[in-house]
């Protein structure tokens, strides 16, 4: 659990600089430097490079069960990078045949898809670059360098993105110049997690086919198969409500519910970084057979998501009015899309690294398979829902499919592995969320000023929950970081 704590506190410190970064980005400045149709192209571009970038990486990603047996530092991993470049260079050649020949169906015909086709090309360097961010990432965190990944893409992207929306919002660039510095922003980090792979002597793309015998290759191209029908799964349940948002609605639409969406996602930054973190401890836990150390990590992680994402969540609805009073009337729409997008990824924090559990253990298909049986599921929820809801209904369908998918992860390893990670002091954590939340409205009168107020409502929310939650020792890891800065604070 040492290694977990160690790079979970670096990782999230990272994390929530980037919060930073990016609040300032997506809430102060981009609703005042960019139309909603222009905030909702460069949203509908990231989340096709992302979906494009998983499914063009041909199923590859998912040999990193494999990689224990790769590794090897005298014999530079048995050319397993090299592996992974060729897959990746691969499928760069098929994503442009595919681009090609489905541009009017990815694009659409209608007037409300005319800013996407002028940009539409943007989509080959901006898919190429994040899907070899991805192998790169996805190696070093097989060597154990879990954090530089998680930063660049958490903190550093953002600074990178920060800059030409700066540049926009004082008038010193059009757009047509912001959306080339946009793209810089979004591909300089593949350069540098390869340069830090150079740094650290770990990248060779030395091939080694001796090490490839039969019996390898069919399970590396078994998982790759395998992959390739139900690895896109994951990233099509969290994208397809932007892309279904732009086809039924328009891109302002998804410009307003990205600027929602923004809000949910910083509520899952804790759990990202444990799963990035856990993912290599609990796979070689499974290769030992340590299920004590698996259920461990599974207990613990629970208590503490709960514990910090309910506060985090408790805080950007405590003040949510005051949020949208800063921002242009056009996006006042996202409000309750807001509360039922972190509604769903509390929920998927809350539940813990139940996801890594199943997707390293031999019953790893069954994750893969149940997430390909909720894309229709999530996709008629949405169908259904927005044109009744707009932008909320499709926050509705995203909370609802979190909950249908983390709720069979839960049944699934309690009847599997008898594992079953909540307890009262869960419950405690959940109750004493509430609570504060509910007490922070009775308690503290509201403030004409929406700053004045979020400041007053943050800090009473903090100063209430944060002792709660340690005198009652809901978590041994928060007691024990509390603990020790109050050692570090007495020796000053």
């Amino acid at each position: 659990m040492g290694i977990i704590k160690q790079q979970t506190i670096k990782g999230s410190i990272y994390s929530y600089l980037g919060v930073l970064v990016g609040f300032l980005t997506v809430t102060i400045l981009q609703p005042y430097s960019l139309s909603p149709a222009q905030i909702g192209l460069i949203t509908l571009l990231a989340s096709l490079s992302t979906l494009f970038a998983q499914f063009f990486i041909l199923g590859f990603n998912g040999t990193a069960r494999y990689f224990p047996y790769f590794r090897s530092e005298e014999k530079q991993h048995h050319g397993y990078l090299f592996l992974a470049c060729m897959v990746a260079l691969l499928g760069t050649v098929l994503l442009l045949l595919f681009m090609y020949l489905f541009r009017d169906v990815i694009v659409g015909r209608n007037t409300k898809t005319i800013l996407f086709k002028q940009y539409y090309w943007y989509l080959l360097p901006l898919t190429f670059f994040t899907l070899f961010f991805n192998v790169f990432d996805l190696y070093a965190r097989m060597l154990y360098n879990i954090t530089t990944g998680l930063i660049l893409r958490e903190f550093t992207k953002r600074i990178f993105i920060l800059i030409p929306i700066l540049l926009v919002y004082f008038r010193l660039i059009g757009f047509d110049l912001f959306m080339i510095l946009w793209l810089a922003a979004n591909v300089i980090t593949t350069f540098q997690i390869m340069a830090r792979l150079i740094k650290d002597k770990q990248f060779s793309l030395r091939p080694n086919f001796e090490f490839l015998d039969k019996d390898m290759v069919n399970k590396l191209v078994g998982i790759c198969f395998f992959t390739i029908l139900t690895g896109s799964s994951p990233l099509i349940i969290q994208n397809i409500d932007t892309l279904l948002i732009s086809k039924k609605l328009d891109l302002a639409h998804t410009g307003v519910y990205a600027l929602a969406f923004n809000f949910g996602l910083i509520i899952s930054l804790p759990s990202r970084s444990l799963y990035s973190i856990s993912y290599t401890i609990v796979s070689e836990s499974w290769k030992t057979n340590d299920l004590k150390n698996i259920s461990t990590v599974y207990e613990k992680s629970c208590v503490n998501q709960i514990i910090s994402a309910l506060f985090l969540f408790v805080l950007i609805w405590a003040s949510i009015d005051n949020v949208f009073a800063f921002l242009p009337p056009d996006f006042k729409a996202g409000k309750y899309a807001v509360f039922f997008v972190g509604l769903g990824y509390f929920i998927d924090s809350a539940t813990g690294i139940n996801l890594v559990i199943l997707a390293t253990s031999k019953y790893f298909r069954y994750e893969a398979l149940f997430n390909l049986l909720l894309v229709p599921v999530i996709i008629t929820l949405n169908l259904v829902l927005i044109p009744k809801y707009g932008i909320t209904g499709s926050a509705i369908a995203s909370a609802a499919t979190y909950f249908i998918f983390n709720l069979f992860r839960y049944i699934f390893i309690w009847v599997k592995f008898k594992m079953q990670p909540f307890d009262f002091k869960c419950v405690l954590a959940l109750a004493t969320g509430v609570l504060v939340y509910y007490l922070s409205l009775w308690i503290i009168p509201h403030v004409h000023n929406y700053i004045v107020d979020t400041i007053v409502r943050t800090a009473f929310i903090t100063a209430l929950y944060l002792p709660t939650v340690y005198f009652l020792k809901l978590s041994e890891d928060i007691n024990g970081i509390i603990d020790g800065l109050i050692l570090k604070f007495k020796k000053v």
